[in-house]
């Protein structure tokens, strides 16, 4: 991410900041009923030294936040009451906080703008210790906002990623699906055509060589000649058609490859528990498709309907038949998941011989479960 240079804003929010901050001290420290040092020259210098980085508020925001938690440390040490820096460096930690790419450094952002705030509580006098809460909880205001924004940024992102993945292997069950239909032409077209055009190649060859006409003879060999010719250009046809075999395909999605599947959507926040029970069995290629298909769909639906926080996908293998089962903890009325792909996964499960319902779980949450046979072995 580029590093942008401050702006002439910046620069003048800076100096009102220092203006504001000095100033409030000054108004303030006559209502403290104890102080240790006078606010002089030195004072209003170490202000100006340390606050200056808050021209780096938007760009940088962690410099500022650590400069001025600094300097009303070594203030106090020097024994000046420093009102308005506390207020504006607890708030710079919090605001520091919400703009932190990282949960790391969130978190120790917040833990030393607390520890900050409890320790000037127990060291100062009551105007301070007030000036100290208030900057905390002006800090956390714009931190707990940041979180929450982007806490829904990585949803959406969740929720974008995992739709174009949905929409990839849509394209590829379509490329799929026109690759197999080719094949099949071709098969056909070889079976049916090809040994005809190849009987009809033999048996010319042989009316030839039976016959003393020479008229016929030449016939007949005109007649296998342009057989084997046209056989051969259905051949090199076939192989256009054959040139889309789905073995050069990317392999369809397995219930093996779930785990890849939620990694982006785990990285987005959202709690997802997968479980397998049973002794895991063999599907048909097209069973194991639909039944991937069907948790991608209700994870999809979960991340864009749902606004559930821990979704359970338990996938039980019985002698027969394999129960998937994907529930999720958010809202769970039938207004909110209608028009879901529910539908379609009920399709799918149908086409191999399953089922699948959908429905709200004692009125909170949303569970889909579906049955799809075992593949039959001889």
């Amino acid at each position: 991410m580029p590093r942008h240079r401050p702006t002439a804003g910046d620069v003048v929010a800076t100096v009102l900041a220092l203006a504001v901050c000095i100033g409030f001290t000054l108004v303030v420290r006559g209502d403290v009923e104890e102080v240790d040092r006078d606010f002089d020259g030195l004072a209003v210098a170490l202000i100006l030294l340390g606050f200056a980085p808050i021209v780096l508020w938007r760009t940088q925001p962690l410099i500022p936040a650590g400069c001025a938690l600094a300097t009303v440390l070594v203030g106090m040490a020097l024994g000046y009451t420093f009102i308005g820096p506390i207020v504006f460096a607890i708030g710079l930690v919090g605001w520091a906080a919400s703009r932190a790419e990282t949960s790391t450094t969130r978190t120790l952002g917040l833990c030393s703008g607390l520890t900050f705030a409890i320790v000037v509580s127990v060291k100062a006098d009551e105007q301070t210790v007030l000036a100290a809460i208030g900057g905390f909880a002006i800090g956390m205001v714009p931190a707990l906002i940041g979180e929450q924004l982007r806490a829904e940024r990585e949803r959406a992102r969740a929720a974008h990623e995992l739709a174009r993945r949905v929409e990839e292997l849509r394209d590829h069950d379509v490329q799929r699906a026109v690759a197999e239909e080719r094949l099949r032409i071709a098969r056909d077209v070889h079976d049916i055509t090809g040994h005809h055009l190849s009987a009809i190649a033999l048996q010319s060859a042989g009316a030839g060589r039976t016959t003393r006409d020479p008229v016929a003879r030449a016939a007949f060999e005109r007649i296998h000649g342009l057989t084997a010719e046209a056989l051969g250009e259905t051949r090199r046809s076939l192989g256009v058609l054959r040139a889309s075999e789905p073995a050069e395909l990317a392999p369809p999605p397995r219930l093996e490859h779930l785990e890849q599947l939620l990694v982006p959507v785990r990285a987005a926040g959202l709690d997802v528990r997968l479980r397998v029970e049973g002794d895991v069995r063999e599907l048909s290629e097209t069973a194991e498709m639909s039944a991937y298909r069907v948790v991608q769909e209700s994870i999809t639906n979960v991340i864009r309907h749902a606004q559930a926080e821990t979704v359970e996908i338990v996938v039980a293998y019985g002698a027969q038949a394999v129960t998937l089962t994907v529930r999720d903890d958010g809202r769970g009325g039938a207004d909110a998941r209608a028009g879901s792909g529910i539908e379609g996964m009920r399709e799918r499960t149908a086409l191999v011989g399953g089922s699948l319902s959908a429905g709200a779980v004692d009125g909170h949450g949303w569970a889909v479960r579906a049955t799809l046979p075992l593949e039959e072995r001889a």
